[in-house]
């Protein structure tokens, strides 16, 4: 025989006891067993990660859209950038890309070839000669800034699509007047010129700086650019 021992009564088949201390003991065993329990596993909610993907995807996106949109709006200023890094570096073949269209330094590799010389070698002279024209100048350390632009238009820019198409048999889609401030040193000072430079938009060539329209105000340009 089993008694309960809260009250002392016989207990029953199923070993309870109907009495108030024995259910409220059952109670707090009940709710503490259940308090024991594992929780169940949540559904990994996959429809959930794969926003987080695209999410992260479109945001991936609009970064590259807008670097290019930057880069595009300040690619006016690659050929003053190119022609100043081959000045500085005595370097024909900067300024050749600077300057020229790809059918304009095709002709001059047929130049340096009817004149014996190869592609490496034409360029290497013309190295030297700009090396020669800017060391005696003194100038050192040129440095270029674009401090403003001005869109041309009207007979300006009908002039520059006038000497393009003479010239280059090829189309200006758009021109640019750039003042810029050349840093440098010469013969141990520190100058600084400002002038204008023009620059122009090719159709499938980008843009090339344009000497026949600029300011003939930089010397040193004048000697660099002379490609013989």
């Amino acid at each position: 025989m089993a008694y309960c021992k809260f009250c002392g009564k016989e207990l029953g088949e199923d070993n309870k006891c109907t009495c108030a201390e024995f259910q409220d003991n059952e109670k707090t065993a009940a709710v503490f067993t259940r308090s024991l329990e594992p929780a169940p596993d949540k559904p990994i909610k996959r429809g959930g990660t794969l926003k987080y993907i695209i999410a992260a995807l479109i945001l991936l996106l609009i970064i590259a859209v807008v670097i290019l949109i930057i880069s595009a709006a300040d690619s006016y200023k690659k050929p003053v950038k190119d022609l100043t890094k081959g000045i500085r570096q005595a370097n024909s073949e900067l300024i050749i890309e600077s300057m020229y269209t790809e059918a304009t330094a095709a002709e001059l590799r047929l130049k340096a070839k009817e004149n014996g010389l190869t592609w490496k070698e034409y360029l290497k002279e013309n190295d030297k000669n700009i090396d020669s024209a800017i060391g005696g100048l003194g100038i050192k350390r040129l440095k270029a800034e674009i401090l403003a632009k001005e869109r041309l238009s009207g007979s300006n820019f009908e002039a520059i699509e006038k000497f393009y198409d003479n010239t280059y048999s090829i189309d200006a889609k758009k021109a640019y007047r750039v003042e810029v401030e050349f840093t440098f040193r010469s013969n141990g000072e520190k100058q600084t010129r400002t002038g204008w430079l023009c620059v122009v938009k090719l159709k499938s060539e980008g843009w090339k700086f344009c000497p026949q329209h600029s300011a003939d105000s930089f010397d040193f340009i004048d000697y660099a650019i002379k490609l013989e």
